[in-house]
């Protein structure tokens, strides 16, 4: 089976232009939605260290490795759903580095206890550095909050001369991190057996594939920092292969803009400047992504590479100036879009006191599915040395949960059967209580998370019946209408108000590429995403996909 490549992007609306060739392999990645709204990767390795219908290998040393969530889409609300089970949870320290290439490597240090001392004030060094060039962005941009355009355009050009330099040295400082914190027997490829280079009689699935341009992005040496974000979101597109264009653009709209991982959607008007703008960056980025696409898919698993040099710094040193250029491009667009009008407002439908009564419904509910959420992972937290798998999402106006215990989590055979439902499963034997009061513990979180529902269903059919005495009680449906529409625009602004500093980061005129990076960063670390459990080494490969 021949290796799936990008292709160039085609020519459509702004807001479709996302979609690259990857999107036309041939398989479609349904993989499970993992928090926010990116489908995950494989599930974990069973007891015996082989993935779904691989042979029973035992490795020894497969360690945890830990990558971190993908970014949502601007304007997204991140829906908090815990990562299936409790098993290798992540250190709760990850996620002050959730947007570093050394994420993996240092969740593997902590797992297995090898951070050392001189790594540690090495890593605590970089975050105080960063933390001072955060604030001092973030302040100047809340002081100049407000001034005219010509006023806030000249001082932003001279923060940016004035800090571009310190955080080209701090991303230098990360890079020496990432290479310091890996070691041979760490690397998530340590154990592999499997490669892209091999011929392998079924071929490799999308999210095989997937699994190897991440890798790459956070383990492999001489890539530049914007190669390592085309190859995230190259992994990020496999996992939304479809068998057609059209099925991956309805699941996947969104258009990566710097600073990547970023997404977001182009307005439907555009002038006619912009929109060519648009379609040159998404083709050039397009042809980047596939060079970078093919050399990694062939140096993978490539032998006697030292006959032919190094390609993947090759490949650095070629692509440099284009990727300059394509920043250049990005910010080309920024100045264009901040030209345009501003786009219509829409209003909602309701008298302000109504409205009111609905943005504060739309608030607490939001609300109420944080609040749960938090509870949810905190005994989660509490129970990840005990023998059990746990999972638990929002679904509709409903909190589903699910609580299993592992082998070694109930009793010998004889013993009584434990509660049915989500406690039961096959083999019998009584259920460890420590399991069972796991499952009450978060039995009592949904529960009071569906009494808050209630009292907001019930506020909302009240809003209904107000709406309806307003306007008539013959025009019922024209209510129902204008309280959806209210309930809409109400969710738009809440998620505006969550998306600001997203917006400023990918959209603002005047910053540099390298503060904009460090603006983005701070914006994933304050959106508190669940944090993905590990993933063990890969070992040897599945029959099927």
């Amino acid at each position: 089976m021949s290796a799936p490549n990008p292709c160039v992007l085609r020519a459509a609306r702004p807001r479709h232009l996302a979609q690259s060739a990857i999107a036309s392999l041939a398989m479609a990645a349904s993989a499970v939605a993992q928090s926010g709204s990116d489908p995950g990767f494989p599930r974990m390795p069973d007891e015996r260290g082989s993935f779904g219908s691989a042979p029973s290998v035992r490795y020894a040393e497969r360690l945890p490795v830990f990558f971190p969530p993908s970014p949502p889409p601007m304007g997204r609300p991140v829906v908090p759903n815990a990562a299936a089970g409790v098993r290798f949870p992540a250190p709760p320290e990850l996620a002050q580095y959730v947007t570093e290439f050394f994420y993996p490597a240092l969740g593997t240090r902590l797992a297995t206890g090898t951070l050392n001392e001189k790594l540690r004030k090495q890593l605590n060094a970089y975050r105080a550095d960063k933390l001072a060039l955060q604030n001092e962005l973030v302040a100047e941009v809340d002081r100049l909050r407000g001034t005219e355009a010509a006023v806030r355009g000249e001082a932003l050009a001279a923060l940016a001369r004035r800090q571009s330099p310190k955080i080209a040295e701090l991303e230098q400082h990360a890079e020496q991190l990432r290479r310091d914190l890996i070691t041979s027997d760490q690397n998530w490829s340590a154990l592999r057996q499997w490669h892209l280079s091999d011929k392998q009689r079924r071929g490799f699935s999308p999210i095989e594939i997937a699994q190897v341009m991440r890798a790459y992005a956070f383990y492999q040496n001489n890539l530049l920092p914007a190669q390592r974000r085309l190859l995230r979101e190259i992994s990020i597109e496999l996992l939304f292969a479809a068998e057609s264009t059209a099925a991956a653009t309805a699941a996947q709209p969104f258009v990566f803009f710097p600073p990547e991982p970023a997404r977001v959607l182009f307005p439907d008007e555009l002038t006619p400047e912009v929109a060519a703008r648009v379609t040159r960056y998404q083709t050039n980025k397009s042809v980047l992504k596939k060079e970078l696409y093919d050399a990694v898919y062939e140096a993978d698993g490539a032998t006697f590479t030292f006959l032919r040099g190094n390609p993947m710094k090759a490949l650095a040193e070629k692509q440099a100036s284009r990727l300059n250029e394509l920043e250049t491009l990005a910010e080309e667009i920024r100045r264009g879009l901040s030209a345009a009008p501003a786009p219509r407002v829409e209003r909602s439908p309701l008298s302000p006191d109504l409205d009111a009564r609905v943005q504060r419904m739309i608030a607490a509910y939001l609300a109420a599915q944080r609040d749960a959420a938090k509870k949810i992972d905190a005994i989660l937290l509490q129970a990840k040395n005990l023998p059990l798998q746990a999972t638990y999402r929002f679904e509709g106006e409903n909190l589903r949960f699910l609580v299993v215990p592992l082998r070694g989590g109930r009793g010998g055979p004889g013993a009584g059967a434990g509660r049915g439902g989500a406690g039961a499963g096959a083999g019998g034997g009584a259920v460890d209580p420590r399991v069972e009061a796991v499952r009450a513990e978060i039995s009592a979180v949904a529960d009071d998370y569906g009494r808050r529902l209630a009292d907001m269903l019930n506020e909302r059919e009240s809003i209904r019946l107000a709406i309806g005495e307003a306007m008539g009680t013959a025009k019922g449906g024209e209510g129902d209408r204008a309280l959806i529409a209210a309930m809409r625009i109400a969710n738009q602004k809440e998620a505006a108000q969550a998306f600001s500093d997203y917006r400023t980061a990918v959209f603002e005129p005047g910053f540099s590429p390298e503060q904009r990076r460090l603006l983005f960063d701070r914006v994933v670390e304050r959106l508190e995403l669940p944090l993905p459990r590990a993933e063990l080494q890969p070992t040897v490969l599945a029959d099927t996909w």
